[in-house]
């Protein structure tokens, strides 16, 4: 069981927690996720297993057989997936569906890094990144498109950007704002305005928003109780599984459980600096910084959505929200990490 002592605990004890709350909680307010999750869950740990112990040589020698097989599964996406709720973002293959938006993650950040720590160039990152982000921009799945953005930002911050291509890329995204905003999906363009003034329409685009936080409001220090809560028992708090799990444990388990929550969370991202830190592998450094920036947004966005400081975007808790695509994409990058780690000892 040698392999097993290739984990970074300042990586796994904290993932490893927030599984096992997420597993509690869901197995209050969606029971019917199980015994599918089990199976996620076992899948995720044979991925950490994996992406730690395999040598990141290796990855980073087919990373472009990596982007090639990232590509072909967001066409195939668009092509044949599954269409649920307006949207195209998931593949039927037998009994087994997945996101291919999730899966992606892990496979172009190690692309990324490795062409801009070959020094072949930023606008080489960029326009390879142009594909992709077009592909999950027009499922439309406007979360994972931050996420994806999110990432490379990571990988060019990490990977030596000069500081005037950052400004630049601030105002670019500035002045093309406008533009974007016509290729918005119209539910998209809702959550927007919700988020500006949720009390305009409580009983419909603002529904989601306010009974999060009614339902975060009333946990109270220790919660109502595994199965007490009336937001979540009473289905009054939607997606209360995925977007809104942050909401349901909080009423359910209190802002103790809450906070744990977040300090999981900063622990693992603190510990991704530390090991951009220790390392002058230029490589190490833009993948970190890819991980990191996607770990960074997926958690804060979501807790923000449900706190409804941020718009609503369909993001998943890492390792808390029900489903595997998600759950298995998290735990690649965080068994990239962990190697990471073992080699700047």
């Amino acid at each position: 069981m040698n392999f097993l002592r290739n984990f970074d605990l300042w990586i796994f004890i904290p993932a490893a927690f927030l599984v096992t709350l997420g597993g509690i909680i869901l197995s209050s307010v969606s029971p019917q996720s199980f015994p599918q999750q089990f199976f996620y869950i076992f899948l995720a740990l044979l991925t950490l297993l994996l992406f730690t112990n395999l040598d990141l040589r290796f990855f980073r020698g087919i990373s472009p057989a990596l982007y090639i097989i990232s590509i072909a599964l967001l066409v195939a996406t668009l092509i044949s997936g599954a269409i649920i709720r307006g949207s195209s973002r998931w593949i039927e293959i037998g009994p087994i569906v997945f996101q291919p938006s999730e899966i992606v993650k892990p496979l172009l950040i190690l692309f990324f890094a490795s062409i801009v720590s070959a020094k072949r160039g930023i606008l080489l990152a960029m326009l390879t990144f142009l594909p992709a982000f077009i592909l999950v921009f027009i499922q439309p799945d406007l979360g994972s498109t931050i996420i994806l953005a999110s990432g490379l930002f990571g990988v060019l911050l990490f990977g030596g950007i000069p500081m005037w291509w950052i400004g630049g890329g601030a105002l670019l995204f500035g002045l093309l704002t406008p533009v974007l905003w016509n290729f918005l999906a119209e539910y998209q363009k809702q959550r927007i305005y919700t988020f500006l003034t949720p009390s305009q329409d409580p009983l419909g685009a603002g529904y989601n928003s306010i009974q999060a936080i009614i339902a975060i409001g009333s946990g109270g220090m220790f919660g109502r109780g595994l199965g007490q809560g009336t937001q979540s028992q009473l289905a009054f708090l939607p997606e209360r599984q995925t977007d809104f799990v942050f909401a349901a444990i909080s009423e359910e388990l209190g802002f103790l459980a809450s906070l744990a929550i977040i300090i999981a969370f900063i622990t693992i991202l603190t510990r991704l600096v530390w090991i951009i830190k220790s390392t002058n592998d230029s490589f190490l450094q833009a993948l970190l910084g890819g991980i990191f920036f996607i770990f960074f947004v997926h958690s804060v966005v979501n807790i923000g959505m449900n706190l409804g400081i941020l718009p609503v975007t369909g993001i998943p808790l890492p390792f808390v929200s029900s489903g595997g695509s998600a759950l298995i994409s998290m735990s690649a990058m965080l068994g990239l990490a962990s190697q990471a780690s073992r080699l700047v000892k």
